[in-house]
């Protein structure tokens, strides 16, 4: 079997509206146009007791996000859900503005939680972890450099496959300033 390429990423959110406002006034997404399903065969395809939800795809850049609200709504023993725990861990977006994002985070219903700023020679890097307003943890990544953003994907072993997110293409992502 051969995959032809990569989908998506869904996120249950407890309101659709809601979490359509958050991620496209605070990240700029462009929303889909929301649809709903139901029914004894799709509870039983997505492994779930709701027997119905709603749905709305959201876009940035190539990459698309599904945002699940299902009804009815199961909240979570402990919100936000822990990193180290198996499953999703996070979305990571690289914005060019760390404090406007963080404030705009906080300002459409989401938490600051941790912050990480490290300096090197040729420039830096500021890591935010937030969470959205139903504890799904977004990771934003703001670097003061080219140089950093290349360097920074070089550390993760992103030279070969590339950064998208950071602009940076397949095989160039370490190249020369």
């Amino acid at each position: 079997m051969t995959t032809l390429g990569y989908s998506h990423l869904a996120i249950c959110v407890a309101d659709l509206d809601r979490g359509v406002e958050f991620y496209t006034q605070v990240f700029g997404f462009t929303a889909g146009i929301p649809y709903k399903s139901a029914g004894h065969r799709v509870a039983a395809l997505m492994e779930s007791e709701a027997l119905s939800f709603g749905g709305t795809f959201l876009r940035l850049g190539d990459n698309l996000v599904e945002l699940l609200a299902y009804s009815p709504v199961r909240v979570p023993g402990s919100a936000p859900r822990r990193a180290d725990e198996v499953g999703y861990a996070h979305i990571s977006l690289v914005v060019d503005d760390i404090d406007a994002a963080v404030a705009a985070v906080e300002q459409h219903g989401g938490t600051r939680r941790t912050r990480f700023e490290i300096a090197f020679a040729d420039g830096c890097t500021v890591i935010v972890f937030v969470t959205d307003p139903d504890g799904n943890r977004v990771e934003l990544i703001w670097h003061s450099t080219d140089a950093e953003r290349r360097g920074h994907a070089a550390y993760l072993g992103l030279t070969g496959p590339g950064w998208p997110a950071a602009g940076l293409a397949p095989d160039i992502a370490a190249g020369p300033a």
